[in-house]
């Protein structure tokens, strides 16, 4: 196939995976074929059909409309990096004369229909027909994952083992890395607007709240009483929360404020009102080595595999023929 028809091919692909993205009609052209080679891995291609596939399943279509065809291009190297990878270590697996039993892929794929179909067989096969999924292929490729996750076992997780002196060595040098997250415990009136001419007005009852809280009243009681919101039930608490992940910031301002067992002054937001109790305040604090030794462990061994599967497939790569065609830039 010429280059220049293999050009036109990429660049037909991403110009309609760029605008479906955006939600916009795309025009065919009956003549353009939408697909070509993306890679060659040996005696086998990759397709930018498959390659597309793969990323449609990734988030990229959330991104900016500026930003979209740069994220597209990012994801489909990515994504075809990945899928090269695949093949190469299920050429590994078979040139290691690796074989599955029949009962391991099937228990597999019962695990599947009971975590994602409730048992029922039907609606995987219902789901496959809608997506014009044989599946057999499907089974297949699911085959194929269980052989790659042994292949990577045996080749990758089996040399993990981080020793005392190295999880010590990190900690030791990160330590910053590895500290509890700040948490406040919060308990909060919300006072909607009064639905109907009548009904008594926010700040009608945040005069009530703060006369019978000076009282000795306890706050539980009146958010049970006043409080309009799903927290009501729980004396208005939440629990420990971040409070720059929950509430808005004038909230989180006047949470700053506050000592623990201290309550806030009315904040009146949109037309509701806000009465925030800070009950306890938990400071970060850096872990001790015992405490961090877990995390720390983890964290090595993420960043041992990584640096191992990079050498194994690096060298997969260097005894194979790859041939990645390039994509080129839409006009």
């Amino acid at each position: 196939m010429p280059n220049s028809h293999l050009k036109h091919i990429f660049a037909s692909t991403l110009l309609v995976a760029i605008v479906s993205a955006q939600g916009l009609p795309v025009k065919k052209k009956p003549a353009v074929l939408l697909d070509g080679v993306a890679a060659y891995v040996n005696t086998e291609m990759i397709t930018i059909a498959e390659v597309m596939s793969e990323v449609r399943r990734s988030p990229w279509a959330e991104v900016s409309p500026e930003l979209r065809e740069k994220r597209l291009r990012e994801l489909y190297t990515a994504t075809l990096n990945a899928l090269i990878d695949r093949k190469l270590i299920l050429a590994a697996a078979q040139k290691s004369k690796m074989e599955l039993q029949s009962w391991a892929v099937d228990n597999r794929i019962r695990e599947i229909v009971a975590n994602n179909f409730n048992g029922d067989h039907t609606k995987l096969h219902d789901l496959l027909a809608e997506r014009k999924i044989a599946y057999e292929d499907w089974r297949k490729g699911i085959e194929e994952d269980l052989m790659i996750t042994a292949m990577r076992y045996q080749q990758v997780e089996k040399r993990i083992s981080p020793t005392p002196t190295e999880v010590r060595d990190e900690y030791e040098a990160n330590k910053g890395r590895y500290q509890t997250e700040t948490a406040v415990a919060v308990s909060m009136i919300i006072l909607d607007p009064p639905a109907q001419e009548g009904d008594s007005s926010v700040e009608e009852r945040v005069a009530k709240i703060e006369a019978a809280l000076k009282s000795g009243t306890s706050f539980a009681s009146l958010a049970k009483t006043f409080s309009r919101d799903a927290k009501a039930a729980q004396g208005g608490s939440w629990g420990k929360v971040n409070p720059e992940d929950v509430f808005r910031a004038e909230i989180v301002e006047e949470l700053n404020r506050l000592m623990p067992g201290e309550v806030s002054p009315a904040v009146i937001l949109d037309g509701y009102g806000y009465i925030v109790r800070k009950d306890e305040q938990q400071d970060s604090r850096l872990l001790t080595f015992d405490e961090a030794a877990p995390y720390v462990e983890s964290h090595l061994r993420m960043r041992m595999a990584e640096k191992i599967y990079k050498e194994w497939t690096d060298r997969l790569r260097a005894e194979a023929y790859i041939k990645v065609f390039e994509l080129p830039t839409v006009n």
